[in-house]
């Protein structure tokens, strides 16, 4: 029995209940390390590459990668091209033609009538098809907006400046979607960006009303249906969690902008960072409580998808909401031994290690026992303890201003010796066993 088969028949029995995820994926590892070839199906999507490169997993990916590098260059030549074209138009004509240059090439990246190409030439065109849509369309829609109609800067377009948002959201979200399709790994890497545009006509434009909000939770919530749906496919290859891993980051970008926007329309600097927090908190509790689990083929669990988001966001906001509660509450400083120390340190410390806590199931042996690289969630935990030791730091730099030399630099050194001995005296034992 081929290994595809064997692990699409063990899927089965895991989503009929009768095997768990974690052994499943256990099981998935272990058959996709033993077979070169199903290895390379997985993950290189061999169907569309030479039968000369199915051998090796980096290399088809090399390859795959490669040749999306070259086909983006030559895309972004197009389209410097087409801009330079309709500049030169306009100056020699004066007729403004960028917004139907631009939109032209779009349509014809996205619908390419004729063009029927298989293997590498497939993934080159692909490629170049998926940044050639997503970046005409998203400058047309752009010049449009800002050259066309030219609204002033305190001016909005519709409720909320819905006319000014929902299109950059649309053709962000449409070029996510297209790049999928056509398998573009490069595009994966990019794409991302275009979702800044909505985000800036919301903010910028934004008057810090309700309206701003809903939008801002509009544009926001279309991004979380993006990675829900991620999270929730059965059907997409796992070249793609690049992609949604992107977009997770986005989602922590837009979530740093909205603390802003979602105090003024709140009225309350306390409410919302506590409101992610918590947040975070009870969905953690909820998938540790239910075991939900899901894997792409090859074995990888998908709760990566939200680690570059959590990086980005949830590394600091604990931070940020310990210096607006302490502002609240207006007992901003601590006094020890006639040292003083900003009370917002300390209670996003301890917020970093309850939540990293919490990672680790409560347990604080597991913290010492079982941190991993290659698990999402202790992973996930480490770094909030990790973020934990460096507000630690500046905190006690806060406290005892040029005086804390006296006490990192004594410490350094313990850490350094005794973790130097201990790795002499396991490399000798080794050798010895040897």
């Amino acid at each position: 029995m081929k290994t595809e088969s064997f692990l699409t028949r063990l899927d089965a029995h895991r989503k009929a209940g009768r095997l768990g995820d974690e052994a499943f994926a256990q099981i998935s590892k272990y058959e996709l390390q033993t077979n070169i070839e199903s290895d390379t199906k997985h993950l290189s999507d061999s169907s569309e590459m030479d039968a000369a490169s199915k051998g090796s997993v980096l290399k088809n990916g090399s390859i795959r990668f490669s040749l999306g590098v070259v086909s983006a260059i030559g895309a972004t030549l197009i389209l410097v091209g087409v801009g330079l074209l309709s500049s030169l138009i306009e100056d020699g004509f004066g007729v403004d033609v960028y917004v139907p240059m631009f939109a032209v090439l779009a349509g014809l990246a996205y619908f390419a009538p004729g063009i029927n190409v298989q293997g590498r030439a497939q993934v080159f065109v692909g490629e170049a098809r998926s940044i050639l849509f997503g970046v005409a369309a998203m400058v047309a829609v752009i010049w449009y907006l800002d050259v066309i109609i030219d609204p002033r800067w305190d001016e909005t377009l519709g409720p909320g400046n819905v006319y000014m948002w929902a299109p950059t959201l649309a053709v962000a979200y449409t070029a996510v979607v297209f790049a999928r399709k056509m398998e573009a790994w490069v595009s994966y890497c990019s794409s991302w960006i275009l979702w800044f545009y909505p985000l800036i006509y919301v903010i910028d434009y934004g008057r810090g009303d309700w309206e701003s909000f809903l939008s801002l939770v509009v544009v926001m919530g279309v991004l979380t249906f993006e990675l829900v749906s991620e999270w929730r496919s059965e059907k997409r290859s796992q070249s793609s969690i690049v992609q949604a891993s992107l977009l997770g980051m986005m989602w922590g970008i837009m979530a740093w902008f909205s603390l802003e926007a979602f105090e003024e329309t709140l009225g309350n600097d306390v409410v919302t960072p506590l409101v992610y927090v918590a947040g975070w908190m009870v969905c953690i509790e909820w998938f540790s409580r239910t075991q939900i689990h899901r894997y792409y083929p090859a074995g990888i669990n998908k709760s990566w998808l939200f680690t570059l988001g959590m990086l980005v966001f949830y590394t600091g906001v604990p931070l940020y909401a310990g210096f607006t509660v302490a502002d609240w509450i207006g007992w901003e400083e601590i006094e020890i031994l006639d040292f003083n120390m900003h009370l917002g340190y300390v209670l996003g410390l301890l917020l970093h290690v309850v939540m990293g806590l919490q990672m680790f199931d409560w347990k604080m042996s597991n913290v010492v026992l079982k941190p991993s690289l290659t698990s999402p969630g202790s992973f996930s935990g480490s770094v909030f303890f990790l973020m934990a030791f460096i507000w630690f730091i500046f905190a006690t730099v806060d406290l005892l201003e040029d005086l804390a030399g006296y006490l990192f630099l004594p410490l350094g050194l313990i850490v350094l010796i005794v973790g130097t001995k201990r790795l002499i005296d396991s490399s000798s034992e080794s050798y010895e066993e040897e």
